[in-house]
């Protein structure tokens, strides 16, 4: 009798299991079924939208204190034993002491990212903006009396740009340094223009 019952058992359980029916609906269909042989599917899609976004962010402002000169730029002292002379600035980036610390955000795979700079004008009449320059952190430094070359670029009243890209996959990071070129008719005052890092994408 115990076999018997066994047997029945499995064969009522594997029925079952062959039995069941699968009702498939969408959002908004309510589904009914019959227990246990009916398996209720709602199928609903799942949306998601992501701007195309840009990100720039650039850590500190830089300035220069010829009174002492900033440690380790190429020119000691001021005035320089030879012109032009090279002063890296004394406020500077913590992470970047040459210069400032720079990321750019872009999370487009198709278009491409521009990384421009500018000054608003020139220091004073006889200090044109293009007695800063600008490269990427690390770069070495003209020697005092040189003349400077790439990659260091003067500033200009104009965008000029620094790096281009496409998409970065977070903040990618581009720290620059930054150099003040003494010439020998600089006149002494204080004095101050607005360095303007710009960011597009097309």
């Amino acid at each position: 009798m115990k076999k018997l019952t066994l047997i029945i058992f499995i064969i009522s359980f594997s029925i079952g299991s062959l039995s069941s029916n699968q009702i498939i609906g969408g959002p908004g269909q309510r589904l009914g079924g019959f227990a246990p042989q009916d398996t209720l599917i709602v199928n609903i899609n799942a949306t998601l939208r992501i701007p195309a976004r840009i990100g720039l962010y650039v850590d500190a402002n830089i300035g220069w204190d010829l009174y002492t000169p900033a440690t380790g730029s190429p020119s000691q002292t001021y005035p320089p034993t030879v012109f032009p002379g090279y002063y890296y600035p004394n406020t500077a980036s913590t992470i970047n002491p040459q210069g400032v610390y720079v990321q750019v955000f872009s999370n487009s795979a198709t278009m491409t990212w521009f990384l421009e700079i500018r000054g608003s004008g020139n220091f004073h009449t006889t200090i044109p903006i293009s007695q800063l320059l600008v490269a990427p952190d690390g770069s070495t430094p003209p020697s005092e009396g040189q003349l400077p070359s790439a990659p260091w670029l003067s500033l200009s009243t104009q965008y000029q740009q620094l790096n281009s890209g496409g998409k970065t996959n977070g903040w990618a990071s581009y720290p620059k340094d930054f150099l003040f070129v003494t010439d020998e008719d600089d006149e002494p005052g204080n004095y101050s223009v607005t360095v303007s890092f710009r960011l597009y994408a097309q």
